[in-house]
């Protein structure tokens, strides 16, 4: 039974697309596909998990309506992010015939939508493009705003573009049967969200903690409307991160440092969970630089609440060599510019700024305490 719950309009610059929340809405693929191409021809890109559950039934849907419908099986994580299958996706649409009036579909969690949808960016310099993310961190955050990308050389997003889906459709479903890892981790960006939003935002989810970890429905659906349109309304103030877009990328900066600091593909860390703890580090930073009180402790009261992590792991290492390698990752960072590595800092809650020319003892300060 179709329970369509929100229907949003993300408007960025000439683009507008829409956005629909609700639960058991994936039959309406084909007839929203139909309302801007008449061409027949649709390409899945699939976390191979989810195809063993939604294959027949996206088959039956897309052949009621005349669809020459084919998939292409992913196995998901950081791992899939790579050269290798953004060719074989290329190289499938370019054997297939596939034309830039086609459509590609992209339904699995971020990795996969950053993968398909950098693939569609690139074929004939662009073909329509529908996003059915299926984690709450593709819901709320990957899947918005345009950023599509493969990593490249243990470098998180290394190659990528902005391209614009036609179509985004986040189904509950999802988010009710996610693993509670990855339910967790994309809490994390949920946080983040908030945090450079608005006391009362924040208040939300500090106060709804325990029916958001039971993942209740209307709290749930009411949460996903929330952030996502904290996302579109940054996006479309700033397509492409010349400012204050660049907000979103709260905890990153550290957190992907954090994350690249053993092999992307052993996914030691999720990237939710290494987000928080870069969020740690800044709040840390933020407190000294803007001399501000109880920032650090705010984050860490929410943070257990939602079970995210408090310390980085040293695994192998020692914790000399995990700061070492954790700082030199951090001068990879996409935001850099001419002067230097730009961190995103909270003067209080819902106040971010975007700073740069950091003292190199305050960075490492913040990253080494939390080290165990």
């Amino acid at each position: 039974m179709e329970f369509l719950l929100v229907n949003l309009k993300a408007k960025i610059n000439q683009f507008s697309y829409p956005i629909k929340i609700g639960t058991n809405i994936l039959h309406t693929l084909p007839k929203e596909i139909s309302k801007f191409t008449k061409s027949k021809k649709v390409l899945l890109i699939i976390d191979k998990n989810l195809f063993n559950v939604y294959g027949k039934p996206l088959i039956k849907y897309f052949g009621k309506h005349n669809f020459k419908c084919s998939f292409l099986q992913i196995t998901a994580g950081k791992k899939c992010k790579d050269i290798k299958n953004l060719l074989k996706i290329v190289n499938y649409l370019e054997k297939n015939k596939f034309s830039k009036d086609s459509t590609l579909v992209v339904l699995g969690g971020g990795t996969i939508g950053d993968l398909g949808g950098f693939a569609a960016s690139v074929y004939y310099r662009g073909m329509n493009l529908v996003s059915i993310p299926t984690t709450l961190t593709a819901q709320i955050d990957s899947s918005i705003g345009g950023k599509v990308a493969v990593n490249f050389n243990n470098n998180v997003n290394a190659i990528g573009n902005y391209y614009h889906p036609k179509l985004i459709l986040c189904d509950y479903k999802f988010i009710k049967t996610l693993p509670n890892r990855d339910f967790i981790s994309g809490i994390s960006e949920v946080i983040k969200s908030v945090l450079i939003t608005s006391k009362k935002d924040t208040k939300f989810m500090s106060e709804n903690y325990a029916k958001i970890l039971k993942r209740d429905k209307q709290v749930i659906l009411r949460m996903l409307k929330k952030i996502i349109n904290i996302k579109i309304n940054l996006v479309k103030r700033d397509e492409r991160e010349r400012n204050v877009r660049m907000f979103l990328n709260y905890g990153h900066t550290i957190g992907q440092a954090i994350e690249s600091s053993l092999n992307l593909k052993s996914e030691h860390y999720r990237h939710g969970e290494a987000v928080a703890l870069g969020m740690l580090c800044v709040a840390y930073m933020a407190e000294r630089y803007f001399k501000v009180k109880d920032l650090y402790s705010n984050h860490v009261k929410i943070f257990k609440k939602y079970n995210l992590p408090l310390n980085i792991k040293k695994f192998s290492k020692s914790k000399n060599q995990m700061l070492n390698i954790i700082y030199k990752n951090i001068f990879k960072d996409k935001k850099k510019n001419h002067t230097g590595i730009r961190f995103v800092l909270l003067n209080g809650i819902g106040n971010p700024n975007v700073v740069s020319n950091f003292n190199e003892s305050l960075i490492k300060e913040s990253i080494s305490r939390l080290i165990r």
